[in-house]
């Protein structure tokens, strides 16, 4: 890290990346910088509300880091033109969808609904930057992506996040396969336990696979008909909006 920039973007990457607000020390540990250097650099990003500080002195993503990802959100072709069709998918299938991309190795989603009518839902929204290895959507990029860019993932290590995750790189390897002959990949209470996904790639006018729709839900609604059946919806729905993506 060469310069004071490349810090804060560290920093701030930490602070995304946790789960809950994160203490100085943990952040000066995850990032590897000096305690000193987190503290000014802190001091600095709250002053302008890109970090804000709990009652325990525990820091967060502030407001101003929020109304950008909106802004951005906004001016985007890929989130404004799948937006309809998210929101139909919700209101037809009653079930979270997520649209997500690649940001180097991971996978950010940039776009979420979820059904606000039934009793069950999932219990809390995935991290936006995560591991690709044991979500759906993740698979479908790992698989249709760069052989060097899942070489990078497994070099950092597979995160086991319940009994179900894949961490063998053979296994992985071999799923990822089976993802590019079917056209579409599932997470078996991978990520999280009690809930199982379904997820397509988005190809733009080129053919190229720039981004993923996925569909999750509790076990007990996620059947096996149901899977497939919002596997169908879910590739109709990329297929429609493939012609807007350059």
């Amino acid at each position: 890290m060469d310069t004071a920039i490349d810090k804060a973007l560290v920093i701030l990457e930490s602070l995304e990346t946790g789960r809950g607000n994160r203490s100085l020390a943990s952040i000066a540990a995850a990032t590897g910088l000096p305690k000193s250097t987190v503290h000014r650099i802190l001091a600095i990003l709250e002053r302008r509300a890109y970090v804000q500080q709990d009652a325990f002195k525990d820091y967060s993503l502030g407001p101003k880091i929020i109304a950008l990802g909106a802004f951005a959100g906004e001016r985007s072709p890929l989130v404004s033109a799948a937006g309809p069709l998210l929101d139909r998918l919700v209101r037809d299938w009653g079930e979270t969808v997520h649209l997500g991309i690649l940001v180097e190795d991971s996978l950010l989603y940039v776009d979420r609904r979820e059904p606000q009518d039934i009793a069950v839902r999932l219990v809390a929204a995935p991290s936006p930057l995560s591991q690709p290895h044991a979500s759906a959507g993740g698979k479908v990029l790992l698989a249709f992506g760069d052989e060097r860019l899942l070489d990078t993932v497994i070099a950092g290590g597979l995160t086991r996040y319940t009994a179900a995750t894949i961490v063998d790189p053979d296994r992985l390897k071999a799923e990822l396969a089976r993802v590019r002959e079917s056209g579409y990949a599932t997470s078996e209470q991978e990520r999280n336990e009690g809930v199982r996904a379904v997820a397509v790639p988005v190809r733009n006018r080129s053919g190229a696979v720039v981004a993923t729709i996925s569909a999750a839900g509790p076990t007990q609604r996620m059947t096996d008909e149901k899977l497939h059946s919002l596997r169908v919806a879910l590739a109709q729905a990329a297929a429609t909006l493939s012609p807007a993506l350059r």
